[in-house]
């Protein structure tokens, strides 16, 4: 699957994964069909800001996934050589607000497009974006393809639900399905609605003198921190296998959410210092009285696993897979790209 006679499906291009991954393939000279949302146009910025929303070799079209039918006939039409389903619900936090929207999103979604390729494309690879969220909270750290699955929240179970999925297509009809076990990836492209998106964004607000602080919830949640281009680089790779398989892709290095406000201000030139515990937790400009960051409840997610780290050592053996920033790299990658867009606005 490479070069201009190949063709992927990529469900959900318009978010940060489907954006990411649109560039990559078409970098390589393939074909790309995108799914959006019927109803309206699509959200392009993101692939406006790649510079690939005019390539010639990129078409989008409208999909439901919840629709089994209009899979059925996406992908016969398409006939995709892979088919990347990264669409979905994607927000942890707005699972518990609306548990059954997000299985159905996730999991019903998966199960139509897993049967339309069934059907439609026999010789396609199927590649989802499952989601370290599957795990919970493991007894044991870090978390690889053999660690016993037990999701907690909603989010994690309708992952699950499309993980395991995956896993009975593959093996009960012989569909070439593999999941990427997706540990937090991040960039300059992430939803201002998750953390590092909406730090990166205040840091670059407040060095302008634009904003004054920033709120958050739990600061001492753990996550691997990794780089979204290095991640959908493996899902790409994945698509090449001549057999579908189970890849965990993560950095292995958990990082708090207080050390990620920490290098997101550092990259600002803002060194911050923290006192108090728990909801009276701030983080102080150092040298002065400023106050940066506060703790809001409100934030809080009702079950929030405590350590999420991920051993990607059979993607980096079998996928080549490998991590571009630390901690440190990507903060700031993310805090100079919110920095230029707040210098130049483009909207």
């Amino acid at each position: 699957m490479s070069g201009s006679s190949s063709t992927a499906l990529i469900t959900g291009i318009s978010g940060q994964d489907g954006a990411l991954l649109a560039a990559h393939l078409l970098h390589q000279g393939m074909n790309v069909i995108g799914t959006h949302r019927p109803g309206g146009a699509p959200d392009v910025w993101r692939l406006r800001e790649l510079g690939v929303v005019a390539n010639p070799r990129l078409r989008l079209v409208a999909l439901d996934p919840l629709d089994p039918h209009a899979c059925v006939d996406c992908v016969a039409a398409v006939a995709p050589d892979a088919l990347f389903h990264l669409a979905g619900q994607s927000r942890v936090a707005d699972s518990f607000r609306d548990p059954r929207g997000s299985i159905a999103a996730n999991g019903t979604s998966t199960i139509n497009l897993l049967e339309a390729v069934r059907t439609q494309a026999s010789q396609a690879h199927f590649v989802l974006a499952s989601s370290a969220e599957i795990f919970g909270e493991p007894a044991h750290s870090p978390q690889n393809e053999t660690t016993p699955v037990a999701a907690r929240s909603p989010y994690g179970l309708s992952k699950l639900i499309a993980h395991g999925a995956v896993g009975s297509w593959r093996a009960s009809f012989g569909v070439r399905a593999s999941s990427a076990i997706l540990f937090n990836h991040e960039s300059s492209l992430r939803d201002e609605a998750f953390v590092t998106r909406k730090l990166s964004r205040a840091v670059a607000r407040i060095e302008l003198g634009r904003e004054t602080a920033i709120a958050l919830g739990n600061l001492d949640a753990r996550r691997d921190f990794g780089y979204a281009p290095d991640h959908v680089a493996a899902m790409a790779a994945m698509a090449l296998r001549a057999q579908g398989d189970d890849f965990v892709l993560a950095t292995g290095i958990a990082s708090s959410i207080r050390e990620f406000a920490t290098a997101a201000f550092a990259a600002a030139g803002i060194a911050i210092d923290w006192f108090g515990e728990g909801v009276d937790e701030v983080g102080v400009e150092h040298g002065s009285e400023r106050v940066r960051v506060r703790v809001d409840p409100a934030f809080f997610r009702p079950i929030d696993a405590p350590l999420l780290v991920g051993d990607a050592a059979k993607a980096r053996r079998e996928l080549g897979f490998a991590s571009t920033f630390d901690l440190a790299g990507l903060a700031r990658h993310m805090v100079e790209a919110d920095g230029a867009r707040e210098r130049n606005p483009t909207t």
